[in-house]
């Protein structure tokens, strides 16, 4: 069992203790709401740092990413602003998003650690793409998964 104090570890320390943890493990964190809030922000801040401004050019999009199976129901919801050659995070998505990903956390947890990747993912329904489609296309290059 990985030993971590969530609430004291910065997001790339989560990342890194959860990168390394058994599916159990991790599903049981996932219960926790509290514990469930650290590890996504974590997350999608990871995949924001895989972001590779070069192969964005000149893009500008809002991309929402909902984590699914939030306790009690409903999802996590976080919004990623590509623009300027950055991606940044923000955990109050607005309305204009051009992309919409839904993932579980435990997908994008096997994503970002590199166990599987998007197109995979998606074949397999457990990466849904919503809006622009060409752009969830260019997932895998605009990201080093």
């Amino acid at each position: 069992m990985t030993s971590i104090d969530l609430t004291t570890a910065n997001p790339p320390e989560i990342y890194e203790a959860v990168k390394s943890m058994d599916s159990d493990e991790f599903d049981s964190l996932m219960e926790d709401p509290e514990s469930r809030d650290l590890i996504t922000r974590a997350l999608v801040d990871h995949m924001a740092g895989l972001f590779r401004p070069e192969k964005a050019g000149d893009l500008e999009a809002v991309v929402h990413v909902k984590l699914w199976d939030r306790p009690g129901g409903g999802y996590d919801h976080f919004e990623m602003r590509i623009a300027d050659g950055a991606c940044v995070i923000s955990g109050e998505p607005g309305d204009d998003a051009r992309m919409t990903l839904k993932i579980r956390p435990r997908d994008l947890r096997a994503m970002l650690a590199g166990e599987t990747g998007p197109r995979r993912l998606a074949m397999r329904r457990k990466l849904t793409v919503l809006g622009d489609l060409k752009l969830g296309a260019r997932l895998p290059d605009l990201f080093a998964f």
